[in-house]
């Protein structure tokens, strides 16, 4: 087999970072990882990567694993940041001095206005290495972690959308990212991206009308469980409200129900159904999906302040009302005990702030200045 002639240095040694390095370095890409934590990276560099089980077996050589992002980014075609929304800017920051020109930056997953605050970022840095910005509207895979380093596939997700900022450079872009990600799709704009991000649509609300059990750290199958009829339609109402913002800011994104079926082929009656055939099914996503046990978790943590206030603040400049999801946002911060205002993605973070539609809309195409 011939091997991919492209390093990619991953940033982030979480679930989604792991799963990227299993397919990849199994698929033969020349791989870097680094992560803040040396603990998350010990066992994989003692193995030199991971082992991955399933119907397509095989190593997942890892070249370099390290906590110097200096090393881990030397010499990489693609940096893909795998850190979670809330901690983009800073690796922004702390990336801006060791870019260098024709290096590309993917945010897996963009969230809502992840590429205009990491351009920001780097901006205020002082950045002068001519560098693209990408992001993906959803993390591309589902994975068991049976060990440190043993992986299992589950599902590769069949839509994926990729887009840059802005939005002009997107040939060059996808042309360098679609080897790495053959189900993906070039999006016109991060309008598309970041208002298809199902995580913050699927896991504030679940974790809002299931906080009795969060409160008890009950174990429960978040999606087969957590989304009952009454929860579903709770689903479909700020769907609907993210759908009309989208629109107008000249996005057309699937609903809720289309991107179940565009992603994994399943579409039950209702929602509810959905949630449960995709928990249940043999090759069911959903089926290793954890339990929130504290409000300090991501579904939290991250889906707030850099999911749903960015969305409910865009609504907001481009007059479109967005109640439910406002009211979801409430109840969060509420049940949480915690004002997300201080990390949530506002206009201004994201370079938005005063601008009108046709302005948002010329920025998210064009760029800056």
């Amino acid at each position: 087999m011939s091997m991919p002639d492209t390093t990619v240095a991953i940033i982030g040694a979480g679930i989604g970072g792991v799963y990227l390095a299993a397919e990849l370095g199994r698929r033969g890409y020349r791989l870097r990882l680094n992560d803040i934590d040396d603990g998350r990276l010990l066992p994989i560099r003692e193995r030199g990567g991971f082992d991955v089980e399933g119907a397509d077996p095989g190593f997942a050589a890892i070249e370099r694993v390290t906590t110097d992002p200096a090393a881990a980014i030397e010499g990489a075609d693609i940096i893909v940041v795998c850190t979670g929304g809330t901690n983009q800017e800073a690796v922004g920051r702390g990336l801006a001095s060791l870019l260098r020109d024709g290096q590309t930056i993917l945010l897996l997953q963009g969230n809502t206005g992840g590429s205009l605050v990491v351009r920001r970022a780097l901006d205020a840095a002082g950045c002068r290495a001519r560098v693209d910005i990408a992001e993906m509207d959803n993390y591309p895979y589902s994975c068991w972690r049976l060990a440190p380093t043993r992986i299992r596939p589950i599902v590769h997700k069949r839509f994926l959308q990729i887009a840059s900022f802005p939005g002009n450079r997107i040939d060059a872009v996808f042309a360098r990212l679609a080897p790495l990600f053959p189900y993906a799709v070039a999006a016109p704009t991060i309008a598309s991206t970041g208002f298809t991000n199902a995580n913050e649509m699927l896991h504030v609300a679940n974790c809002v009308a299931n906080a009795g059990k969060i409160d008890r750290a009950e174990t429960y199958k978040f999606y087969a469980e957590g989304v009952t009829p009454s929860v579903g339609r709770l689903y479909a109402a700020i769907n609907d409200e993210r759908v009309a913002v989208a629109a107008a800011l000249g996005a057309d994104v699937p609903n809720l129900e289309d991107w179940f079926e565009r992603t994994y082929g399943v579409r039950g009656a209702s929602l509810s159904e959905t949630c449960q055939l995709l928990t249940t099914n043999s090759d069911g996503p959903y089926q290793a999906t954890g339990t929130p046990s504290a409000w300090t978790h991501k579904y939290i943590a991250e889906d707030v302040p850099v999911g749903l206030i960015p969305m409910s603040a865009l609504g907001a400049a481009v007059r479109v009302p967005t109640p439910a999801i406002d009211a979801v946002i409430l109840l969060a911060q509420t049940l949480a005990g915690r004002d997300f205002a201080s990390e949530a993605r506002t206009p201004d973070r994201m370079g938005l702030g005063g601008m009108d539609t046709d302005e948002i809309r010329r920025v998210i195409a064009s760029g800056f200045g």
